[in-house]
């Protein structure tokens, strides 16, 4: 559920449904890519309990789940998109701003969250791109964490059309995160 803030009386409002909203990876699981004369054709072969939901949502967003189930290596993009609340028109908005990666460790916590932000680095695009707990990850794990984050970014930027952006989304940055956060964090509980 989702609320906002009152301006006048400070209250939160609900806005959105009260329900659970169905996610496109949901979705795509209980679809399929139909070759018709036209072209593709997204099927749902779904027919338990709220299909009629799951109906609408391939109605509504026919041309996402085209591209979802075509390349299933973007899923993390359509995902994420889904989570800020971003469309690929909205996402062209930002096309000419400064923005950067965004990386925060809490060493007490030992959780890194990474984001997109501008130069003040105030979040932008809403959902995080990674928020994860390293203590319980492997340095390997670690690092495949930070390519799929990596990964994402630049498939964000690609979408945004943000050269700059793209250019912070370089693959070399792994070498940077694991040295910089998971080697110092993990030589800090060396050293206690």
């Amino acid at each position: 559920m989702e609320f906002r803030q009152e301006l006048e009386t400070g209250l939160l409002k609900q806005i959105g449904n009260t329900e659970t909203t169905l996610k496109i990876k949901d979705v795509a699981s209980k679809c399929r890519l139909l070759k018709t004369d036209n072209g593709l054709k997204v099927e749902l072969s779904y027919t338990g309990p709220n299909a009629s939901k799951y109906l609408q949502y391939v109605e509504k967003h026919r041309e996402e789940l085209t591209n979802y189930l075509l390349h299933p290596d973007d899923a993390d993009l359509y995902e994420w998109m889904e989570t800020s609340h971003q469309t690929t028109i909205t996402l062209k908005k930002h096309e000419k701003e400064k923005l950067i990666l965004y990386v925060n460790f809490d060493p007490d916590t030992s959780i890194v969250m990474t984001g997109i932000a501008d130069e003040n680095v105030t979040m932008k695009l809403g959902a995080p791109l990674m928020n994860i707990n390293i203590s319980e990850m492997s340095r390997n794990e670690f690092k495949l964490a930070i390519y799929d984050m990596l990964l994402l970014a630049d498939e964000i930027a690609i979408a945004m059309g943000n050269s700059e952006l793209r250019k912070m989304a370089n693959i070399e940055m792994v070498k940077t995160y694991l040295s910089e956060i998971y080697d110092k964090f993990n030589n800090n509980i060396l050293a206690q």
